[in-house]
């Protein structure tokens, strides 16, 4: 489970306790997107834990952002599964999941970055 955990925050803010980036680079990058964007501790962490169904746009957008940073994301919302892929431990069950999500898209690159978090929390 902190497999897909991770994955998932990595693709939109990195963490594997679902609140807090074990990684200080990672951490550096949630909390800067998260600034730039107007998001909340709160509702970052309601997000995670699976407690807001619908994130606003600021915290779509602060999801791309962070995507962005990791390079698994371009700016026009284009999803890089293989850079995903190598920025994660092995793990088969993770693979198969960023797989299933690599192709979900949205309005805007920050609803792109939103539906793949999504599903890949889905997939946890």
């Amino acid at each position: 489970m902190n497999s897909f955990i991770t994955v998932a925050l990595i693709l939109v803010f990195s963490a594997t306790t679902l609140c807090q980036p074990h990684d200080p680079e990672m951490r550096k990058i949630v909390e800067e997107c998260n600034k730039e964007h107007n998001v909340s501790p709160k509702d970052f962490h309601e997000f995670m834990e699976g407690k807001l169904a619908t994130p606003s746009n600021d915290l779509k957008c602060s999801m791309q952002c962070a995507m962005v940073k990791q390079g698994i994301m371009n700016e026009s919302g284009t999803f890089n599964a293989d850079a995903a892929k190598a920025k994660m431990p092995t793990d088969s069950k993770l693979a198969s999941a960023i797989d299933a999500c690599k192709n979900e898209a949205g309005s805007s690159p920050c609803d792109t970055a939103a539906k793949i978090t999504q599903c890949l929390m889905a997939h946890k």
